[in-house]
C-alpha cells in the first residue's frame, strides 16, 4: 500500500477543475491565452505636426509569447505617466500578433493627441484576467479568437 499526498492529489484536482472550466468557458480559453503573451515599451518617438495641431507619439514594443494557442491580435493596455509615476492618460490598442513567434517580435503603437510632455513615460501591459464588465473593450473576446 502506498503513501497517500492528500495535498497533491488535491492540487491535481484542482488543474483538472480549471482545465475544465476553460474548456467550457470561451471567455476563460481567451484569458488564457492573453496571459501566455506579455508587452514592453522600448522606446517612443514624440512627432509634432504644427500645420494639424496635433501631436502623435509612436511607441516601439516588444511582444513576447510563451507559446500554446496563439491569438490572432491582442489588446495592449498602455499608460502614459508623470515624471512622479502618476497616471496621466491611459489607452487600449489593438496589435496584430498572428507572426509572432516564442522568439518575439517588435511592433509599433501609435498614440494620437495625448497630453505628453517631457519628462513623461510610457508602459504597456496585457492585462490578464480582464474583469468580465470590460470584456467587451477588447478586441480578442469579441472577435472569440
Amino acid at each position: 500500500m502506498g503513501v497517500r499526498r492528500p495535498f497533491l492529489s488535491a492540487l491535481a484536482g484542482l488543474f483538472a477543475l480549471a482545465a475544465l472550466a476553460c474548456a467550457g468557458d470561451p471567455a476563460a480559453r481567451i484569458d488564457a491565452r492573453r496571459a501566455r503573451y506579455a508587452v514592453k515599451v522600448q522606446s517612443f518617438v514624440v512627432r509634432d505636426d504644427p500645420g494639424a495641431a496635433r501631436q502623435q507619439v509612436v511607441l516601439d514594443v516588444r511582444i513576447d509569447w510563451n507559446g500554446g494557442e496563439a491569438l490572432a491580435g491582442l489588446t495592449v493596455d498602455v499608460s502614459m505617466a508623470d515624471p512622479t509615476g502618476k497616471e496621466k492618460a491611459h489607452r487600449r490598442a489593438w496589435l496584430d500578433v498572428s507572426k509572432v513567434d516564442q522568439g518575439g517580435a517588435q511592433s509599433a503603437i501609435v498614440l494620437d493627441d495625448v497630453p505628453y510632455q517631457a519628462g513623461d513615460g510610457f508602459y504597456a501591459e496585457v492585462r490578464s484576467p480582464v474583469p468580465a464588465a470590460e470584456r467587451a473593450d477588447y478586441r480578442e473576446f469579441a472577435a472569440g479568437s
